[in-house]
């Protein structure tokens, strides 16, 4: 009885290393460590998205490759139904800093935007990087802000 109760304790102990070591790496990035973003409110109508990506290594390309602003109509972000006020590409946007930076294990940036003051905005942005020919995404949505 006692080997019994041993042997089904080991397959559970197995069973559970096993689906949890192919949970971490479902939800792993190889090519992005962390990412984090957030609406910074310059002044009056004006406001900032501000990011910052962090990679596993040196990255051949790491940055934005597309945010997009909404304007809030609820308390909580909803895309398929706040305004678009205005979307950013990394290959077309001209700013400064570009939204892509290159040989990097850490990348910052910010795009400067003119809104209506007192209303509530966010951001949803598409991170990458990028390495030897792969590379990956990682999504983020900011938390609203007043501008």
């Amino acid at each position: 009885m006692k080997k019994i109760a041993i042997r089904i304790i080991t397959i559970i102990l197995v069973i559970s290393i096993v689906c949890a070591y192919a949970s971490a790496t479902l939800d792993s990035n190889a090519y992005i460590r962390s990412a984090e973003a957030h609406i910074a409110k310059i002044s009056d109508g004006e406001i900032a998205v501000k990011f910052t990506v962090i990679g596993t290594g040196i990255m051949d390309t790491i940055g934005a490759h597309k945010i997009t602003v909404y304007r809030a109509t609820g308390d909580a972000p909803d895309v398929g139904k706040d305004e678009l006020i205005d979307s950013f590409y990394y290959d077309t946007y001209t700013g400064n800093p570009p939204m892509m930076g290159s040989d990097s294990v850490m990348y910052n940036g910010s795009i400067p935007l003119t809104v209506e003051s007192g209303e509530r905005y966010y951001a949803t942005l598409i991170f990458y990087a990028s390495l030897d020919g792969g590379g990956d995404d990682m999504w983020y949505t900011t938390k609203i802000v007043e501008a």
